[in-house]
């Protein structure tokens, strides 16, 4: 008989019920046939719970489990997402943020690469962005091709970058207990960061080029707590030095070795937040990445980029406006390319 794997659909909510019925929609339309939901609500303030519930019996005509739960009290999104999981029996696990969505065949796009490639203990795709109004906007892949990256060189790769929000991943259930057994610390901001390259020291990591996940972009001028208070850029700096910590551990050497480069890689990502906090209005917080940048790398104070943002500091209303708008225009504050992928990928056709 053909055995299809169950698929674990975990659903953590906090009060995005404005979202939440295109993302359920989104895993009721999968062409998978073999899936559980279990959805979990932080105990939010607006009507998620009371959506989730309407949810139920259109799961159960399609033959799907689906479990809700609400929390008493607002447990954290950590713990909220422990909490899913501990409910779920699936061999391989997505993490569904509920205000994103996915594509129809997302599921069996992914499953049918762990069939074939055995060696392949986490899978990615490429996502699309849209923002409040559910509008578009097309992202390039990671790497310019599907293909099965081996789990060195991919921890090299993660180094340098996360690539993959949650929703971007499904993960087989062997990782996922090696990576809760692994996992050295908590981190506020970082923690999905750490669990993907904590994945590539056990298994190999596939990419599949197009994009099976819709992911949600906030806009507007909101700044995270963790953006304003410079959290997010130290836990960076902490995720860099554990993440060589732990390749030096499995002997990966290469991840190991690019320790430092990934170190200076932050003060180029102080150049975007400098940029984000300007933008926003936040100029004390521009002034503080401005000047951490530099701790990280030191030559950056030599770069057109860093002398530009610093003549921006002195600057307000229209003077202000008019150069951000130049900036933007001129300097790229995010990722327009696609990569080759690492030595010894293999294709997927």
């Amino acid at each position: 008989m053909d055995y299809k794997p169950l698929v674990s659909v975990l659903i953590p909510n906090y009060n995005y019920g404005c979202y939440l019925k295109q993302c359920l929609d989104s895993v009721l339309n999968q062409t998978y046939p073999n899936i559980e939901v279990i959805f979990r609500d932080n105990n939010s303030d607006d009507d998620s719970y009371e959506i989730a519930l309407s949810y139920r019996e259109k799961f159960e005509k399609r033959g799907i489990y689906f479990f809700v739960a609400k929390n008493k009290r607002n447990v954290g999104s950590c713990k909220n997402s422990k909490l899913c999981y501990d409910n779920s029996e699936g061999d391989y696990i997505i993490y569904l943020s509920s205000d994103d969505a996915i594509k129809p065949t997302f599921i069996e796009s992914c499953v049918d690469i762990f069939t074939k490639y055995p060696s392949v203990g986490m899978v990615m795709v490429n996502r699309e962005e849209m923002d409040e109004n559910g509008v578009i906007t097309k992202t390039p892949p990671f790497y310019n091709q599907s293909c099965v990256i081996p789990k060195e060189e991919q921890a090299a790769v993660f180094m340098m970058a996360g690539i993959a929000v949650p929703s971007q991943v499904v993960i087989s259930r062997l990782c996922s207990e090696q990576i809760n057994l692994s996992r050295p610390m908590s981190f506020k901001t970082s923690g999905d960061w750490m669990n993907n390259f904590i994945a590539s020291c056990f298994a190999d990591v596939a990419f599949i080029a197009q994009p099976l996940c819709q992911y949600r972009v906030h806009s507007g001028n909101e700044t995270s707590e963790s953006e304003l208070d410079l959290t997010m850029i130290f836990e960076h700096f902490l995720l860099v030095n554990t993440c060589a910590w732990i390749a030096e551990n499995f002997g990966m050497r290469k991840p190991a070795a690019r320790r430092e480069e990934a170190v200076r890689k932050l003060g180029d990502m102080c150049m975007r937040y400098t940029f984000k906090m300007l933008k926003c209005g936040k100029k004390d917080a521009a002034r503080k990445y401005l000047q951490l940048a530099p701790v990280f790398k030191e030559s950056i104070v030599n770069e057109d980029i860093y002398k530009e943002l610093s003549s921006y500091l002195v600057l307000d209303g229209d003077n202000l406006n008019e150069k951000l708008y130049w900036f933007e225009k001129n300097y790229s504050v995010r990722r327009m390319v696609s990569y080759d992928p690492p030595e010894g990928y293999i294709p997927i056709e």
